[in-house]
């Protein structure tokens, strides 16, 4: 049996002092993820690589961490998963049913805050995320992609609040988080990039922009479909009335239905017909009587 031999933390660089274990842990993992960093692979990141970095023997990296990825996971995936799911919280605090100058101002420092976040976290994201697959494919599925569609869910609550319709974008949120991020990945590699501040007012005018129209045209289907609503019920009440009015006259004229083929010309005439005829006979009879009695006629 292989026994690793455990050397004991030396003191503090420039102090005479031992580090505490949690602060010789952190140590460590700052030294890790510069290490990972520099190398931008995991697997070619050595742990003797670390310990030079750290400054201190292998051993100790050893009664910290189990081995190399438990160091990786700790250093690299969950802060970046928690610093994740801080700044795309921050995409739903662009509250779409607000409207002017609130929400223009929230526009603002809600780009700007988001380039700043991505920004520090730049070089953590391309290693977790583009780096080793092992890594890289949970970490979207299982970390970044149900954040942001938490914040779609988020924004489309908010758009149906005011106009009743679904947001009719709903790859929004990914846009933005795209956005943001290779204008954070220009602050951090530029030359001499634009501040966040600039960046973050430009985006939010063009966001006005484009989402103004979209606002408008769904209040206007909103304003437009309320008035037609209400004219409903009353005309519904009109011709229901009309119809009760109808069946009454109908029910005093002695027809059976309101139909057009019962109050229709065949029966009106057959009844005219008939006390025409009656008519007729009653003048016939009275010209007979008068020829029979010639004194009735002086």
């Amino acid at each position: 049996m292989v026994v690793k031999a455990i050397t004991p933390d030396p003191p503090a660089t420039g102090t005479g002092k031992r580090l505490v274990a949690a602060d010789r842990k952190r140590l460590i993992i700052k030294a890790a993820r510069r290490a990972f960093t520099q190398s931008g692979d995991v697997r070619g990141t050595t742990v003797k690589q670390i310990a030079l970095e750290a400054g201190i023997s292998e051993g100790i990296i050893y009664r910290h961490f189990e081995n190399k990825e438990d160091l990786f996971v700790q250093a690299s995936v969950e802060p970046l998963t928690e610093a994740i799911n801080s700044i795309v919280s921050k995409l739903a605090l662009l509250q779409i049913d607000l409207s002017g100058r609130e929400l223009d101002h929230l526009s603002v420092l809600y780009w700007k805050d988001l380039i700043e976040g991505l920004r520090d976290l730049v070089p953590l994201l391309g290693l977790v995320l583009f780096g080793d697959p092992e890594y890289s494919v949970p970490f979207y599925r299982d970390v970044l992609l149900p954040a942001l569609e938490r914040v779609t869910v988020s924004w489309n609550e908010g758009f149906r609040r005011i106009t009743e319709e679904d947001y009719p974008h709903p790859h929004a949120v990914m846009a933005h988080f795209g956005m943001a991020l290779i204008f954070a990945v220009d602050q951090k590699l530029a030359l001499n990039p634009e501040s966040s501040s600039t960046l973050a007012a430009s985006l939010a005018s063009m966001e006005a922009s484009r989402f103004g129209p979209v606002m408008h045209g769904a209040l206007k289907r909103l304003a437009n479909a309320q008035p037609a609503a209400e004219s409903a019920a009353p005309k519904s009440k009109s011709v229901n009335k009309n119809r009760v009015a109808a069946t009454k006259s109908a029910k005093s004229a002695g027809v059976k239905s309101t139909g057009v083929k019962s109050t229709g010309v065949k029966s009106t005439g057959a009844k005219s017909t008939g006390a025409k005829s009656n008519s007729s006979r009653a003048a016939g009879a009275k010209s007979a009587r008068a020829a029979s009695n010639p004194s009735a006629q002086r």
